[in-house]
């Protein structure tokens, strides 16, 4: 075999290699996207705390990078809009994703900066706790946590997550029995009734531009964005 052929070879059986490689390493499990995930936010905000009191921005870095990549979007928007996600054109679907990623970043990282800036001592990750993921479909799975406040009940949060190509991913969660996505999708849903699904994008344009407007002050989850008149 001419040297030509044999680089060739070679090369191809190093990337065959490689590739099979990449296959057979573990998925990091529910709860170890969880809970590394908590322990980098929990690092972030205690080593930039001052940072975080200065410049809002600085959070919703920390929430794009941290947590962002965690969250199934494309999933989450499709259980929000329901049944309009079907009859949606594919400029709408594009034109809400944005708006909802949007949304979703900002919604978070002031409310977080609020809390930062409400609260001085550090945060100390014992206060979260995760249990197993349930048994069943082993694509979407619900694990079960809480959080340790220092005075009063544990507070239940169950995160959904989904199994994709890129790994486990949240695509709701459950604080205390409230769902973030079945709140969405009924006060998402009342706006798309009432006008229609453009309506609702531009209204979460105007909710968004308010949360970058008002720096650390956070829109209550349940808040209804107003919707224009078409």
């Amino acid at each position: 075999m001419k040297t030509s052929s044999l680089l060739r070879f070679a090369s191809i059986s190093l990337l065959l290699f490689s590739l099979s490689a990449m296959a057979a390493a573990p998925v990091a499990s529910p709860n170890e996207v969880l809970q590394s995930a908590a322990d980098k936010m929990f690092d972030a905000i205690n080593a930039d705390r001052a940072k975080i009191k200065g410049d809002a921005n600085h959070t919703q870095k920390l929430v794009e990078e941290i947590l962002l990549p965690n969250i199934d979007i494309i999933t989450a928007a499709k259980y929000v809009l329901g049944k309009y996600w079907d009859t949606a054109s594919k400029e709408q679907k594009l034109r809400f994703l944005k708006e909802f990623r949007t949304m979703l970043l900002r919604f978070y990282s002031s409310a977080l900066t609020e809390y930062i800036n409400t609260h001085d001592e550090k945060l100390d990750k014992s206060i979260m706790k995760f249990y197993p993921a349930n048994e069943g479909d082993q694509t979407d799975v619900i694990v079960r946590s809480e959080v340790l406040p220092k005075n009063g009940k544990p507070v239940p949060v169950l995160y959904h997550m989904r199994l994709t190509d890129k790994g486990w991913k949240v695509y709701d969660v459950s604080v205390e029995g409230v769902s973030v996505i079945t709140t969405y999708k009924t006060s998402f849903a009342n706006d798309i009734q009432q006008n229609n699904l453009d309506a609702l994008i531009d209204s979460l344009v105007e909710r968004n531009a308010k949360l970058l407007a008002g720096g650390h002050k956070a829109l209550d989850v349940g808040q209804k964005p107003t919707p224009k008149t078409p």
